[in-house]
């Protein structure tokens, strides 16, 4: 009898926290468990990167903005929660507040070994690629490999720096403070690079329209950071997660466009040209005795503004750089993974718009790390640019050819079938087999196909795509398998 009444007061309970919570937020088909956490939580602490913009920052006025601001800001209206601010002045001291529990969550951090000692981790909301940012005298670098021997300057606590100090132990680190310190160590020649996401570093050199800096390289080293949620609240970071994954799609492009359209779409100022040229008009105004003086003034703003527009040239050029940066694959020029995700995401929304049918395919080199043990990697870099010209010189034009990561390359096929897809691998299978590649002459290759589905996400795509691919491996390789 006791436990019946028990039972039906908890019921009860559990319905005015539901009614107590926006419908949004019950909308997320939480658990009661959750709903009753979220019921009992009034608001969480926050830690951010003090200085990383685009993604985030402190302002002057002691806000946080950027991406990783306005995600935030869609969590906490879904959850009803108030999210508290707790200042920092650096990546290391918040990295540092957040191990002693001084903040509940990180509002963007990759997921390392050393961090899940601290942290739980939400699915990751962004991904982005990392470069190499140098004087602008110098030359472009095709792999770090080549500057391994340098001075580098990275962010303290980064994923990024702690990722070279494990890949390159030899490596002369500095570690830094922030974005700012690490571009005036190389400005100053204490450092010959600075590493950090071609964003950030795109977005500094635009806003404080450095002509000095330039981007160099790529690092092939990407991050797609989560929110870190401390690991003692685990009915937290299933809310969050729960949270991030109802944002739309077209939130999340609002987002981007919001702050990256900031980089490349900035005008230019003409203000200092106008000032000098007004300037110029007043003087002749006044007096034809400053007539000699004043052609001498002229022929001095007609320089000036000829070289305010080289360096409006200059910028221009370093934006649409620093675009190709972001989308393209250092290596073989084909799309790199951020771009490849992007087409997805448009095959999808005509999927869902007109089902328009599109297919994938999935593929790498057979027996490739017997080339790099054999002939060394750059052999191996060599037949990778080889592979990716036959792509896309036996590919249609219409069709999306990028890396995927390492070896692995992938094709987006719009308006194609299964049926299509595969005589199109197969044909492409067929022409790696035939061809000779330098030093390492016939190689052949392995594809797997898969098609669109209803209700299909990309990461079940790809997977089917992965596991023909796997198949086909298994078989023999040289082969072509549908999924």
């Amino acid at each position: 009898m006791c436990k019946a009444i028990t039972t039906t007061i908890y019921k009860f309970y559990l319905l005015l926290a539901a009614i107590a919570l926006p419908y949004n937020a019950f909308s997320l088909e939480l658990t009661n468990s959750e709903l009753t956490y979220l019921q009992k939580t009034s608001a969480i602490k926050m830690c951010v990167d003090p200085d990383w913009m685009p993604y985030e920052r402190i302002n002057q006025f002691g806000h946080h903005e950027g991406i990783a601001a306005d995600y935030l800001s869609l969590v906490a209206k879904r959850l009803n929660i108030q999210v508290k601010l707790v200042r920092t002045h650096s990546w290391a001291q918040t990295l540092e507040f957040a191990k002693q529990r001084r903040c509940d969550i990180i509002s963007m951090a990759r997921k390392t070994a050393d961090r899940q000692a601290y942290f739980n981790f939400t699915q990751p909301y962004i991904t982005y690629p990392f470069v190499v940012a140098t004087l602008v005298d110098q030359p472009f670098i095709e792999s770090f490999d080549l500057i391994a021997d340098k001075t580098i300057a990275a962010v303290k606590g980064y994923a990024v720096t702690e990722h070279l100090k494990l890949q390159y132990p030899t490596l002369n680190l500095i570690e830094v403070a922030n974005i700012d310190e690490g571009i005036q160590l190389v400005r100053e020649k204490k450092s010959f690079a600075y590493v950090d996401s071609a964003l950030a570093i795109g977005y500094k050199i635009q806003q404080s329209a450095t002509l000095d800096i330039k981007v160099s390289g790529q690092l092939h080293y990407s991050s797609s950071p989560s929110i870190a949620v401390r690991n003692d609240e685990p009915l937290l970071v299933n809310v969050i997660d729960k949270a991030l994954a109802s944002i739309t799609k077209e939130e999340r492009q609002a987002i981007y466009n919001t702050w990256v359209s900031i980089r490349f779409e900035k005008g230019f100022d003409y203000s200092l040209a106008l000032q000098v040229l007004l300037l110029v008009g007043s003087f002749l105004i006044l007096s034809l005795y400053w007539n000699r003086r004043l052609i001498k003034a002229n022929e001095k703003t007609r320089k000036a503004v000829n070289e305010l527009n080289a360096a409006k040239t200059l910028l221009e050029e370093k934006n649409a750089s620093l675009e190709q940066l972001a989308t393209v694959d250092m290596l073989t020029g084909l799309h790199n993974r951020l771009k490849i995700e992007e087409s997805f995401e448009v095959e999808l929304n005509r999927y869902d718009r007109f089902h328009s049918v599109f297919s994938v395919i999935l593929l790498d080199l057979d027996n490739f790390k017997q080339v790099n043990d054999e002939y060394g990697h750059l052999t191996g870099d060599l037949i990778l640019v080889e592979f990716a010209k036959l792509l896309k010189t036996h590919t249609r034009n219409m069709d999306f050819v990028g890396r995927w990561g390492g070896e692995e390359f992938i094709i987006l096929c719009p308006e194609t079938d299964l049926i299509g897809a595969e005589f199109l691998a197969d044909k492409i299978r067929f022409e790696v087999e035939q061809f000779s590649f330098p030093e390492v002459g016939h190689k052949t290759c392995s594809l797997g196909v898969t098609t669109i589905r209803e209700g299909d996400s990309q990461q079940d795509i790809v997977l089917r795509a992965d596991q023909a691919l796997y198949k086909a491996k298994g078989k023999g390789k040289n082969l072509v398998e549908l999924n």
